[in-house]
């Protein structure tokens, strides 16, 4: 038995992103530790059988005394726990984890799950960060990124070594979970679109409820669903106000967040993600895996999966118009067409992105590692 560590900025992304590698490694007799700050989700890696260690964080904060605080914990609870191996997952665990998993001789694995906005911005904290990022990938065993662009971008400006970086499709989907066989719900007559996520102005939500205010005045009947928490902690937030605003149109509904994705995908007839970038969204392969077309924006981790006219339709990010533009295509779009969107969306997912692919890259790591 080994001692397996998940370290990662929230206890919901370790259990919405990484359960089937989490539940394969106890099913394989592994003590497997989570360490991420405490939330509604912590509770729930315990009963899937990993032990969660809370951990307090400033994910988005730059001050650099509480960055140092942050680093000198991870080292104490490494000591602590003296994990085998150690996977790391978003930017202040891949980098203050390293720097303490390297002061504690640990044995560690990065997953860049996204670059986010931060590295796409000219200013001074992306200059730290990207010194930051060229100090401590070097030290890991491996580094693995979502997609294309970001492989291109880590590369070109010499943030991680070349030789150990590795393209990894994010967290997969559950083709079980979600399949359309699986969930016979009647849906209403009203066309619904769809998006599940995080309520934050980055995925382009302001632009998603834009454009609908404009499609909806010209009286053509769609809803739009939204699924998905408030993240109070992210400087992109949508506030509780804002949302409580939009509910006075009769074509907007927010769910709040759920487990149970699948059976709102089932109810709706397209998902829509305009978000300004991605890493590999795992709201879009649940998507495709449910033979839902997909409206997204044209950027990095988005075109990944979805290619425009074959499974879905690319439009602009920060573009209300060209939003609006790909929502009217697909609402006017011949049924039969946009049927074959999403099962050409299902027919990629399968032979791509299926989550038993991550979940065995993980147990390869494990094992290349134990023989070192």
């Amino acid at each position: 038995m080994k001692t397996i560590l998940f370290s990662a900025n929230t206890s919901w992304y370790l259990y919405n992103f990484r359960q089937s590698t989490l539940k394969k490694f106890v099913e394989l007799g592994h003590e497997v530790i989570c360490i991420a700050p405490q939330d509604q989700y912590s509770k729930k890696l315990d009963k899937i059988g990993a032990k969660h260690v809370n951990i307090c964080m400033d994910n988005k904060g730059t001050n650099p005394l509480k960055d140092l605080a942050l680093f000198f914990k991870f080292y104490l609870l490494y000591r602590k726990y003296d994990p085998d191996v150690i996977f790391h997952f978003t930017i202040k665990n891949n980098i203050y984890g390293s720097l303490a998993g390297f002061l504690a001789r640990k044995k560690f694995i990065n997953n860049i799950t996204g670059l986010g906005t931060i590295f796409i911005n000219d200013n001074l904290i992306s200059k730290l960060v990207y010194f930051m990022y060229r100090l401590s990938q070097s030290l890991a065993e491996l580094i693995f990124c979502q997609n294309k662009d970001d492989y291109k971008l880590l590369i070109e400006n010499n943030l991680v070594p070349a030789e150990k970086l590795k393209i990894l499709p994010g967290s997969g989907v559950n083709l079980d979970k979600f399949h359309p066989k699986n969930h016979k719900i009647k849906k209403a007559d009203e066309f619904r679109f769809v998006y599940t996520g995080r309520m934050l102005a980055d995925k382009g939500l302001n632009e998603l409820i834009g454009a609908f205010k404009i499609i909806n005045q010209n009286n053509i009947r769609c809803h739009l669903w939204l699924c998905g928490y408030i993240d109070k902690k992210n400087n992109s937030a949508i506030t509780l106000n804002e949302i409580k605003s939009w509910k006075k149109y009769t074509w907007f509904n927010w769910i709040g967040p759920s487990d149970n994705v699948s059976e709102i995908l089932a109810q709706c007839d397209c998902f829509v993600l305009p978000s300004y970038r991605e890493g590999m969204p795992k709201s879009i392969l649940e998507a495709c895996a449910m033979n839902l077309p997909v409206i997204a924006t044209d950027v990095p981790g988005c075109r990944e999966i979805i290619t425009d006219n074959f499974n879905g339709i690319l439009c602009m990010p920060k573009n209300v118009d060209s939003l609006k533009s790909a929502l009217l295509k697909i609402l006017t779009m011949d049924t039969t067409q946009r049927i074959q969107l999403g099962k050409n969306g299902r027919e990629r997912v399968t032979n791509l992105y299926d989550e038993q692919i991550v979940v065995q890259s993980a147990l390869d790591c494990l094992n290349k590692i134990s023989k070192k």
